[in-house]
C-alpha cells in the first residue's frame, strides 16, 4: 500500500510538472501571438517571433516553416521562414519535392505529428538521410502540420542536431501550438492580401487595367498638396478618342474594347513611371504629369497624338485606325481639381471643334 501511495504521488508530481510546463508554454505563445505585426512583409519577417520563441521553448537547433505549393494537391514543400535566416531571404527558396519524400509528405498531409527520436531510422523521416539530414547532422525531428480549413497547408519543423532525443508529451503539444500560432498569422496575411486585391480592384478599370476615376480624384488631391508645398508645377492631359461611336458601330463593342486596350498600352508606354494614366470613363482618358510645366505637357500630348494616329489595331483580320483630341491644362493648385478637369474638358471640346486630331491648351 505504501509503494502504491508513493507511485501515485510520483505520478501526480509528474502530471503537475507537465501541466505547469504546458501552461508556461501556452502563456508565452499567446503573448507572442497577441503582438501586432506587419503582415505586408515577407513570411520570414512576420513569422520570425513565433519560430524564435519555439526554438527557445523546445531547446532545439532550428525551427523552420514549410508551406505546400497547393494544399489540395501538394507537390512541393517550400521553406518560407527559418530561425537560421537573418533578414530578407532572396529567391529561390529551398524546396522539397513530394516525389523524393512520399512517406513524409503522406504523413504530414494526413495531419499526423512526427516525433522522431532518431530521424535517420524513423520510417517517416529516413527518406531524408541521403539529402536533407546528412549535411545538417540532424538527429531528431519534431514536425507537425499547419492547418487551415481542415487541410494541412504546411509544416513546422523542429530539429535537434547530433543526438537522438525522446520528445516529451508537452513538447509535442507545444509544437502543435506553434503550428496553430503560425496558422493564425498566415490567415491574417491571407486576409490582408485579399483586402489589397479588393482595394486594387476598387481603383482599377477592369477593361484596360488603368487606374479609374475614383483613384484619380484621390491621387490628384494628394499630388496637389505635395506640389503646392514644394511650389512645383502639375499638368494634366485629357484625351478623347475621335468618332469612337463609329468604331463601335462598325466593329462592335469587342472591336471598340480592343482599341481602348491598345490605346491604354500606348499611353503607359509613352509616359514616365511617375505619371498617372487613368481611364475617366468611356473613351476618355486622363494623364496627370507631376513636376511638369505646361509647355512640356504639350510636348507629351503631341507625341501621344502622333502615336495614336500611327497605331493600327488588328481585329478579326482588319486594322482599325483612329485619332485623338487632347486638352492640356496646368492644374490650379489653389482650386479644387474638378476646376482643372473642367478646363481640360473645354480644351478637348475646342480640339474637336477645330476638326479633331488636335491639341488645345486650356486658357
Amino acid at each position: 500500500m505504501k509503494k502504491l501511495a508513493v507511485d501515485s504521488k510520483e505520478n501526480d508530481d509528474l502530471s503537475n510538472h507537465r501541466h505547469n510546463e504546458l501552461t508556461h508554454v501556452t502563456q508565452r505563445l499567446r503573448r507572442v501571438l497577441s503582438k501586432e505585426v506587419d503582415v505586408s512583409v515577407g513570411h520570414q519577417q512576420f513569422l520570425a517571433d513565433i519560430i524564435l520563441e519555439g526554438k527557445a521553448l523546445l531547446d532545439v537547433s532550428r525551427v523552420s516553416i514549410w508551406l505546400f505549393d497547393n494544399a489540395a494537391n501538394p507537390t512541393r514543400l517550400i521553406n518560407y521562414a527559418n530561425t537560421d535566416w537573418d533578414g530578407l531571404i532572396s529567391s529561390p527558396l529551398p524546396e522539397l519535392q513530394v516525389t523524393d519524400y512520399p512517406i513524409y509528405f503522406r504523413t504530414i498531409v494526413s495531419g499526423e505529428t512526427i516525433s522522431a527520436r532518431n530521424a535517420l531510422t524513423d520510417s517517416r523521416t529516413s527518406e531524408f538521410k541521403d539529402g536533407y539530414l546528412k549535411p545538417q547532422q540532424i538527429a531528431a525531428l519534431l514536425d507537425t502540420a499547419i492547418f487551415q480549413n481542415g487541410l494541412a497547408i504546411g509544416v513546422v519543423c523542429c530539429e535537434g542536431r547530433f543526438h537522438p532525443r525522446d520528445w516529451l508529451s508537452w513538447e509535442v503539444v507545444a509544437a502543435e501550438l506553434i503550428a496553430d500560432c503560425c496558422s493564425r498569422r498566415l490567415l491574417v496575411h491571407e486576409l490582408w492580401q485579399m483586402q489589397q486585391q479588393l482595394t486594387e480592384m476598387a481603383f482599377q478599370d477592369v477593361l484596360t487595367g488603368l487606374k479609374n476615376r475614383r483613384y484619380l480624384m484621390d491621387y490628384a488631391k494628394s499630388e496637389m498638396s505635395r506640389h503646392q508645398r514644394a511650389d512645383r508645377p502639375l499638368s494634366l492631359l485629357m484625351i478623347d478618342l475621335d468618332r469612337f461611336k463609329k468604331i463601335n458601330d462598325k466593329y462592335g463593342h469587342d472591336g471598340g474594347d480592343e482599341v481602348l486596350k491598345r490605346f491604354s498600352d500606348c499611353c503607359t508606354n509613352l509616359v514616365r513611371a511617375e505619371d498617372c494614366v487613368c481611364r475617366l470613363g468611356g473613351e476618355e482618358f486622363i494623364i496627370l504629369l507631376p513636376e511638369t510645366e505646361v509647355a512640356s505637357a504639350m510636348n507629351v500630348a503631341q507625341r501621344l497624338r502622333e502615336e495614336a494616329a500611327a497605331l493600327k489595331v488588328a481585329y478579326e483580320g482588319q486594322e482599325i485606325s483612329f485619332t485623338v483630341s487632347i486638352g492640356v491644362a496646368e492644374v490650379n493648385l489653389n482650386m479644387p481639381f474638378s476646376k482643372s478637369l473642367k478646363a481640360a474638358d473645354q480644351a478637348v471640346y475646342q480640339a474637336k471643334a477645330a476638326g479633331r486630331d488636335q491639341i488645345k491648351l486650356a486658357l
